[in-house]
């Protein structure tokens, strides 16, 4: 199982900080993320949500691949209470899992915490 936070491990604090979608802010970690295992769209799913979770100041967002690719989203407060979830028919990610998470508006990968 190819778990995308291990393979990010080296990103354990960010030099920079992005404007992303619907306001908001990814790391180093986060665009590495992207551009490493091509789920640019993973972001999009956390930006769309944002407006409906402003009021959540942490959130713990698990992708998680089956094996007929198809994934899913789950939105936590970090305290295994679910807030959103999304079924994602197909994706051609390409690992098996990662977390993100969104503090005060800005998405970053676990280990730059």
């Amino acid at each position: 199982m190819i778990d995308a936070n291990k393979t990010l491990k080296e990103y354990n604090c960010t030099d920079n900080y992005y404007k992303f979608s619907f306001g908001l802010i990814i790391t180093d970690g986060v665009k590495a993320l992207c551009e490493k295992f091509s789920c640019w769209w993973f972001a999009d799913v956390i930006a769309s949500y944002q407006q409906q979770l402003e009021n959540e100041e942490f959130q713990v967002w698990s992708l998680s691949k089956n094996e007929d690719s198809s994934a899913i989203v789950i939105c936590t407060d970090g305290n295994d209470r679910v807030l959103k979830s999304q079924n994602i028919p197909w994706t051609y990610f390409e690992a098996d899992v990662c977390t993100v998470w969104v503090e005060a508006g800005v998405a970053l990968l676990p280990s730059e915490h």
